[in-house]
């Protein structure tokens, strides 16, 4: 098993992109700490953690406070002991033309998908630094690397994410410790579906029609499978990854290709 008896973190856990890397994780020996605040998701992917033979505590956990990331942080260190893979999945999404944007939406987005993972990675970066060991993965976005009209404040936020990665990369590299930012495209999650609302709402048009637009930007004409991410995943939390870090990976689809 690659990731026999470690300990990791997951943000954004109860659903898509972060349940499958959880159950992806379980599958190669991982116990895990599972934050997000849909308590009924939360309890139901850790029953089939728990069924894989790990061990999994929920912590119900709002990135909008501070506080619950790092009382979720320290309740899973007091549970399992300390953290050795760190996964920021959690994230959220909204379109609009730049003058209409408000400073909520500005908060909102910032906080939730990049001071969510800084405060995530501050918690468990010391016990990392003393044991000269650790994984941290941020889940990015194909807006990490591009901008697009009216997502000009979500491609702030993934945009700073991957800076934030490559410079703490940078710096822990030779401890040890490796940082890498996984950048998904068009992925078949709630968010998605959100931002086809989005997209229909501003345009008026219909529901085929947005879907069409968007996969006409994917050279294979489909939508990413979450569970495509999470063998990503486990690469960069194993072992076998000592040398991944400040990479930012595309799974797009072709949609970007550098």
């Amino acid at each position: 098993m690659k990731l026999k008896d470690r300990v990791a973190f997951i943000t954004g856990s109860s659903g898509g992109i972060g349940r499958e890397i959880a159950l992806a994780f379980a599958a190669e020996g991982a116990h895990m700490g599972l934050a997000a605040r849909n308590m009924g998701k939360l309890n139901a992917l850790a029953e089939e953690v728990r069924k894989l033979g790990r061990k999994a505590i929920v912590c119900r956990c709002d990135v909008m406070k501070n506080e619950d990331i790092v009382n979720a942080v320290r309740a899973t260190v007091k549970a399992l002991g300390p953290i050795d893979i760190l996964v920021n999945s959690a994230g959220t999404f909204t379109l609009g033309e730049f003058q209409v944007m408000t400073d909520e939406q500005w908060d909102t987005i910032l906080q939730t998908n990049l001071r969510a993972p800084f405060v995530a990675i501050r918690e468990v970066l010391p016990s990392m630094i003393e044991r000269k060991k650790g994984r941290i993965i941020n889940i990015g976005s194909n807006s990490s690397k591009e901008g697009r009209p009216t997502a000009a404040i979500y491609a702030a936020s993934k945009h700073g994410l991957l800076g934030l990665t490559k410079s703490l990369a940078a710096q822990v590299a030779p401890l040890g410790i490796t940082a890498n930012t996984i950048c998904p495209g068009f992925v078949a999650t709630d968010m998605l579906e959100k931002s086809k609302q989005l997209r229909i709402a501003a345009s008026g048009k219909s529901r085929e029609e947005v879907t069409e637009e968007l996969l006409n930007r994917i050279p294979t004409k489909r939508f990413v499978d979450p569970k495509e991410i999470a063998p990503l995943a486990v690469y960069l939390a194993s072992d076998e990854s000592p040398s991944m870090t400040g990479q930012s990976i595309n799974i797009v689809g072709g949609a970007i290709m550098y």
